[in-house]
């Protein structure tokens, strides 16, 4: 069996098309909640595979929520077609790797419709290097800002971890998502699912769901990035 490490699972994740990929030792999600950490899902689990897939940024620029609704769909079942595949390789390469997915939910409040995956893939891109939380609570790419679709895999094998990155995104006076949000769902720390769902989704009469409201993506100052201020 060939040794698998970091190096290898990166360059298998971005040549399958992956646009970001860091790796986590399962050690840091020690503070997950219990039911919602690595070795819950694969209790041989030692090392957290994180990629993502950005999205195009004119799917923001509409006024409609038909071209945001698709991409997001679509992005969605990109990285979940790249996870599969991610799977499939290190399989062949002698890696136990099971796939995690954004959805479905186990975990469901229907009275606060308030739902959990399995593992919270924001948290665990932070952990992975990936970038940082904000205060929409959506995780914040360097380079890609808040346009990013996450997935993971858990492997059987110990790989290097990537730093955990601290870079600034919010500043101490940024709450132009919080204001701007128009369900009042957001107060920096963390989003109360119903207030926002009841808001931004909906069923149109012939049954197709719609995301009608990405306010909190789209007016953050770092959304496509993090802007640099020039010295």
């Amino acid at each position: 069996m060939k040794t698998v490490t970091a190096k290898i699972v990166k360059e298998l994740a971005l040549g399958a098309g992956a646009d970001l990929c860091g790796i986590a030792p399962v050690e840091r999600f020690d503070a997950a909640p219990k039911g919602f950490r690595p070795a819950d899902i694969y209790p041989a689990a030692k090392s957290v595979v994180v990629i993502a897939n950005r999205f195009p940024e004119a799917a923001f620029r509409s006024t409609n929520p038909v071209p945001y609704s698709f991409t997001s769909e679509q992005i969605r079942y990109q990285v979940y077609r790249l996870t599969c595949e991610l799977c499939l390789r290190l399989q062949d390469l002698g890696v136990t790797a099971v796939p995690v997915p954004n959805e479905p939910y186990i975990y469901w409040d229907a009275k606060k419709m308030e739902g959990r995956g399995i593992l919270s893939l924001r948290h665990a891109g932070y952990l992975a290097g990936l970038g940082v939380l904000g205060r929409n609570t959506l995780l914040i790419n360097e380079r890609f800002g808040n346009r990013l679709s996450l997935g993971a895999l858990l492997l059987d094998v110990p790989l290097e971890g990537d730093q955990i990155v601290t870079y600034e995104v919010c500043g101490d006076s940024c709450n132009l998502c919080i204001k701007s949000c128009p369900a009042k769902a957001l107060d920096g720390r963390r989003i109360v699912q119903k207030l926002c769902r009841e808001r931004s989704q909906i069923i149109t009469p012939k049954g197709y769901e719609l995301y009608t409201c990405n306010i909190c993506r789209r007016v953050c100052p770092n959304g496509a990035g993090i802007v640099r201020k020039k010295a």
